[in-house]
């Protein structure tokens, strides 16, 4: 356990050069939200933002090992590769939900200052859900082709993959729509199973993401 906290320390001090590039895309993001005609729409999207902001954010810190080399003095300590990619992920989800957690916080104070009624926490909820999803689906593609090509090409196959997955995704919901399915009604009846789905597609995405993660690192050449 202590290993995996020092190597969280060690990609927190790293992203220490982007705190005020995080302060103003947080004041971006608030500002943003707020051009929302609905206040409902203001916190919701402020979630989302945040979320998925702060979700990418700990992205930045396999730039900083590739360019230092950073991995090659890591694997030279009492560590397993595996304890490697495990502290990327735990700082990668820990960023996201923190990032879910003030955009919940800031969305309700917001909503509240703006409409002065108390806003809805389980649809805020229910939001940070949906776009930890969103960015953990990017994520899990991500990191494994940043293990696998490194962070620039690693990029440029994330950039491909999703493509391909929100194109299937879209070619999906097409043909339900073509078929005359009831995709709403489908949706409805699932509403209240909603954030238990949702939190299981989280854990099962990321689980895989992770063993992708481990076989690609133990296998490549520092």
């Amino acid at each position: 356990m202590n290993i995996i906290k020092g190597l969280i320390i060690k990609d927190l001090l790293q992203l220490k050069s982007y705190r005020k590039s995080l302060i103003a895309f947080i004041v971006i993001f608030i500002l943003v939200s707020m051009s929302q005609e609905s206040t409902v729409e203001v916190g919701n999207m402020l979630v989302l933002m945040m979320t998925l902001g702060l979700g990418m954010f700990s992205i930045a810190t396999f730039n900083y090992d590739e360019m230092s080399k950073a991995d090659r003095y890591i694997l030279t300590l009492p560590l397993t590769r595996k304890q490697v990619v495990r502290a990327k992920y735990v700082l990668v989800i820990g960023s996201t939900i923190v990032g879910s957690l003030m955009g919940i916080i800031l969305g309700g104070i917001i909503t509240f200052v703006m409409s002065k009624t108390i806003p809805n926490l389980l649809d805020l909820g229910l939001m940070a859900l949906g776009g930890i999803l969103g960015i953990g689906l990017v994520e899990s593609i991500q990191i494994p082709c940043i293990y696998k090509f490194g962070a620039e090409k690693g990029r440029i196959q994330t950039f491909m993959m999703t493509a391909v997955v929100a194109l299937l995704a879209g070619g999906i919901f097409y043909m339900g729509e073509k078929g005359n399915l009831s995709i709403d009604n489908a949706f409805e009846r699932l509403n209240q199973f909603l954030p238990i789905i949702l939190m299981l597609a989280i854990v099962v995405i990321y689980f895989v993401s992770y063993q992708i993660s481990v076989r690609i690192f133990s296998k490549k050449e520092i």
